[in-house]
């Protein structure tokens, strides 16, 4: 046989046990690790869902309130420090307030929810704290006041965007003690202004205390872990106040009756019943 002929032949076998290698390499199964190839999320099996809790039920509800009191107004700008016992007194603090402003000592009046949180707007006065509710009425009213700068010392407090219907500051809410006693996980200190809205006829501001100016007596002696929130000791040390601390009012014309209005979440009236009388 030629020398060729030979050649030919062995190449020709060569390129058939090539072809048959790759075949087989293809056929084999190709397998994946699943625990790779699955986000990680979806590595932990699913809980079974359990029911809510009366707990669980009572923080759902307060998360739902929580939600109002999100701050409309723009600004971020931490408002300076206040001296320690900067504490002035109810009857000083209203002596000189615009009878417009109706202030009110050892009230907390929570309306709907809130246009301007006070832990980062802290003014020295409750006169100046109606001042600002008013300012902040006065400008972010207009429909083109969206960005408007309305409070002179702050410019960088801003009109929110327009809600439907507008909310702008109808009832404030003033801290005129060193540390102002509430219900909530923040520690409330002197010349905090809470700029609040209502969204139905604010000369009935919606008060959490039923138009009392005290805590009761029952609900101060309860221990902590009975109280209608047990607020952590690093954020109030101390037993419960006797009376409300804050000071608040409502922008209306000199000579309106201001009456309080059941609020929207009933705690008093609840732990009254369950653990009173009050």
């Amino acid at each position: 046989m030629p020398f060729w002929r030979l050649l030919l032949m062995l190449l020709t076998l060569s390129a058939l046990l090539v072809l048959l290698v790759m075949v087989d390499s293809s056929t084999e199964p190709v397998t994946h690790k699943a625990d790779d190839a699955a986000p990680k999320s979806s590595r932990k099996p699913l809980e079974e869902e359990k029911p809510l809790t009366t707990t669980a039920k009572r923080r759902g509800r307060r998360r739902r309130f929580a939600d109002r009191w999100q701050p409309t107004t723009g600004g971020s700008a931490q408002s300076p420090p206040y001296p320690q016992n900067a504490t002035i007194a109810p009857a000083e603090a209203l002596a000189t307030i615009d009878p417009t402003c109706h202030g009110e000592a050892h009230r907390g009046y929570a309306g709907d929810g809130a246009v301007v949180w006070g832990l980062n707007f802290k003014l020295p006065s409750a006169a100046e704290c109606c001042a600002a509710c008013k300012a902040h009425a006065a400008v972010c009213s207009s429909p083109d006041s969206q960005g408007k700068s309305w409070w002179p010392s702050k410019p960088d407090m801003r009109c929110p965007r327009h809600h439907n219907p507008v909310r702008v500051c109808q009832i404030w809410t003033w801290c005129p003690e060193e540390r102002c006693f509430a219900f909530d996980i923040h520690v409330h200190t002197f010349g905090e202004c809470w700029l609040k809205f209502q969204d139905v006829d604010p000369t009935r501001p919606k008060d959490p205390h039923f138009g009392h100016t005290s805590y009761p007596e029952a609900m101060r002696r309860a221990p902590r872990k009975l109280w209608p929130w047990a607020v952590k000791e690093e954020i109030w040390p101390g037993e419960m106040p006797q009376r409300v601390p804050w000071t608040s009012g409502v922008i209306a014309p000199a000579g309106t009756v201001i009456v309080s209005s059941e609020p929207n979440d009933r705690w008093r009236e609840r732990w009254c019943s369950k653990h009173g009388p009050c």
